[in-house]
């Protein structure tokens, strides 16, 4: 069955996908801001899916910092089996397709929310990771962030480790929110891929782009109506099927 794409655009004689290849063909600064949706054919589901982490008391039982202290076995545990999941997951088509973007258009900036390190796999250069990665590990006690990490503890001081992200409590890291403000400023087109993009500070990040005279599409599959309506094209359906549809019609090969 075909995505459904009976989307608005800035042309009426146009489909939405024509219109945002139009406006992708004419940008020097392409900004691409992705979310859960973006590894949803990954296997990994997104926060607010049935089976999704907020729908999961355990993993709001470990997603702040403090759990650490609280329950080391317990955190250690949880987050184990997240990196489990992210490491048997493989780059989707959506995810192939925007490395692929980032090749035939050199300038194209890739930011996401994902902490599953897919974009990075595809072969994306210089992913801005806003909430980092599950992949990475540190030691918030001594400092420590190469591994490797035996049992999931510091090779340098024994302590326990904890993933590479942004938990609840806790500050965007400033360099990669800086660099991402930069990129959305510079934009002339900024695409959402797979993101509510409702939480902050990150969700600022397109309105900050529009605000400076960026194109706004956006490709969701459900209705962003904060955004939607400040969008040039609104692409409904899977990033999986639609991402490769634009990189076909920019000149590049499918993934």
């Amino acid at each position: 069955m075909s995505p459904d794409i009976s989307a608005s655009s800035s042309s009426s004689s146009a489909s939405p996908v024509e219109s945002a290849i139009a406006l992708l063909s004419a940008a020097r600064r392409i900004v691409v801001f992705s979310g859960a949706g973006l590894s949803k054919a990954s296997g990994i589901p997104t926060y607010r899916d049935s089976d999704g982490l907020w729908m999961n008391q355990n993993a709001l039982q470990y997603s702040h910092a403090e759990d650490l202290q609280r329950d080391p076995a317990g955190f250690t545990r949880f987050w184990s089996r997240r990196l489990s999941a992210v490491e048997n997951a493989q780059p989707n088509p959506g995810h192939t397709a925007l490395a692929l973007l980032q090749r035939l258009r050199p300038a194209t900036r890739l930011i996401t929310q994902n902490v599953d390190g897919l974009l990075t796999l595809a072969g994306g250069l210089d992913v801005l990771e806003l909430h980092g990665s599950l992949r990475r590990w540190r030691c918030d006690h001594c400092g420590n962030r190469q591994g490797p990490w035996p049992f999931h503890r510091c090779m340098r001081c024994a302590s326990r480790a904890r993933p590479d992200v942004v938990m609840f409590g806790e500050m965007l890291n400033h360099g990669v929110l800086l660099d991402a403000q930069a990129a959305a400023q510079e934009s002339d087109v900024f695409m959402v891929v797979g993101s509510t993009a409702i939480v902050y500070p990150a969700a600022e990040l397109p309105q900050m782009a529009v605000a400076h005279g960026s194109k706004l599409i956006t490709l969701n599959m459900e209705p962003l109506p904060h955004l939607d309506d400040a969008a040039e094209v609104v692409l409904r359906g899977p990033s999986e099927v639609l991402l490769p549809q634009l990189l076909a019609g920019l000149g590049g090969s499918p993934p």
